[in-house]
């Protein structure tokens, strides 16, 4: 799992260093005002908290540096089934874990900026060159314990896709321009997960509807890594369940099933009473993080390997960037080839999107 290259609190005038600390275990409990600074070596779509507690905060404004100022990011809302209505929500508001994203909105796309002269007035406890993000807590109470980024390219990066092509490097002045190549990369990520309906990188869903089953049930994205909020319908609103073999309910991930313990589940719930709540359609809700570690996953080569083919296609043909694709020998026309990355990468994601859909992977 990635880490950052610098995590710092600042509190009281002065900073703490947390970058040994942020993927270990902070045990660290946010106070008012207090300011937490990110520093990542490329953009970020997120940043994943795991084992938060404490109180449940909603004020919060993370923010970017875009080379001239703080720019303010909504982050990503869902639409949650409300008991009267649904609404548009928070994806994550610091209860428990999750993960703040704000994925493709269109503060990203200002091309983040790597700074080495610290835009704060307080003195840094080090000079870094580094692209930056913040989260200024207004409200404290959250106790934070690990902290991880979630890279906006995660399957590839603009160097490697650079060196397949056979180039130096791409740059913010020709074209296509770094911005274009992140994006590219991210929109055939987006495309690979949704099509082999399989994630090689951490994500997370907010309030997903399942039906109740009395021997377990599927969420609807895998690998689930943890399930972090679940609730049952009662008539009137989601009685939320606690977690854990001896509660309410457990995650077996290898199978990527949430069962429901038995028989004190079904003494209190699966009734003749009660049975018209829990038999109608999505009677449980779900919050659950899902995915995997890129760095150390068996298939990173392979969805590299895809990713890169299916990015150089969309460069080279959609584009008509034809100065940045070698021809080698000519062994295969431009055409031929193009064809061939196109073809191979869709048979191998076929596969994996196969192997998924019978339960083998």
């Amino acid at each position: 799992m990635r880490v950052f290259d610098q995590v710092w609190l600042f509190r009281g005038g002065s900073y703490t260093d947390w970058t040994n600390t942020a993927f270990t275990g902070l045990s660290a409990t946010l106070a008012d005002n207090d300011v937490v600074y990110f520093a990542a070596d490329d953009w970020l779509a997120g940043i994943l908290f795991m084992g938060v507690g404490g109180s449940e905060i909603t004020d919060f404004v993370p923010a970017l540096w875009n080379g001239d100022e703080w720019v303010t990011m909504q982050g990503e809302r869902v639409l949650i089934n409300a008991a009267a209505a649904y609404t548009w929500n928070r994806a994550y508001s610091f209860q428990g874990a999750g993960a703040l994203t704000w994925g493709k909105t269109r503060e990203v796309p200002m091309a983040t900026r790597s700074s080495n002269t610290w835009p704060e007035t307080a003195t840094a406890p080090a000079t870094v060159t580094r692209n930056w993000y913040r989260i200024t807590f207004p409200t404290g109470g959250p106790t934070l314990d690990t902290i991880f980024p979630l890279m906006y390219n995660t399957y590839t990066t603009v160097e490697e896709m650079a060196e397949f092509l056979g180039l130096a490097d791409f740059n913010d002045i020709g074209q296509p321009n770094l911005d274009y190549i992140r994006r590219s990369i991210r929109d055939q990520e987006d495309w690979l997960d949704n099509y082999t309906r399989k994630s090689w990188r951490i994500r997370s869903t907010v309030d997903e509807g399942a039906d109740f089953n009395p021997y377990g049930f599927r969420p609807r994205h895998q690998p689930v890594i943890q399930v972090t909020r679940l609730g049952l319908w009662n008539g009137s609103a989601f009685d939320i369940l606690n977690y854990g073999r001896g509660e309410d309910y457990w995650l077996e991930p290898n199978k990527g099933m949430v069962f429901l313990t038995l028989p004190s589940f079904r003494m209190r719930y699966y009734s003749w009473l009660l049975s018209r709540y829990i038999r109608q359609p999505a009677s449980i809700v779900l919050d659950y993080i899902w995915g995997a570690d890129f760095e150390t996953h068996e298939d990173a080569e392979n969805v590299s390997w895809i990713i890169k083919r299916l990015v150089g296609t969309d460069l080279v043909r959609t584009n008509d960037e034809t100065g940045i694709f070698r021809s080698g020998l000519e062994i295969l026309s431009k055409g031929e080839k193009l064809q061939s990355w196109r073809e191979e990468a869709i048979e191998r994601a076929d596969t994996m999107r196969a192997v998924y859909m019978t339960g083998l992977g």
